[in-house]
């Protein structure tokens, strides 16, 4: 009996586990496509509106070119302000390095390594 029911609570936890793990993965991903893809994510925020909100014909074009115009601005301003980007970025990564023990900095790189196409996508630039 005991066994059983150690059994089912280990089974419970692992199942939050992976939970969590799978959740932030799949946010990961979709965060990490949103910027990549910034095409794409305003097709899907477009279906989600339409079918939300149930609009009409004419405000479906509307609300395409909105988010159109918007997200050109948006790219207009991140080009504007990439350069200082870096800048913050890489000093943000000078610090972290320096108070960091040698063994730290070597998981440190290792970690900057595993999460690159994030960092990357976050802040394309980055040592």
């Amino acid at each position: 009996m005991k066994k059983s029911i150690l059994l089912l609570v280990l089974v419970f936890f692992a199942g939050i586990a992976v939970g969590v793990v799978g959740t932030r993965m799949a946010v990961r991903h979709f965060v990490q496509r949103a910027i990549a893809q910034p095409e794409r994510f305003q097709l899907f925020i477009e279906r989600e509106m339409k079918w939300k909100l149930s609009l009409d014909e004419s405000q479906q074009v509307k609300l395409h070119e909105i988010l159109t115009d918007s997200r050109g601005q948006m790219r207009e301003i991140r080009k504007q302000y990439q350069p200082q980007m870096v800048l913050v970025w890489s000093n943000t990564d000078s610090q972290i390095s320096a108070m960091l023990t040698p063994e730290q900095q070597a998981r440190y790189e290792k970690f900057k390594e595993a999460n690159r196409p994030l960092i990357h996508t976050l802040h394309p630039g980055a040592p």
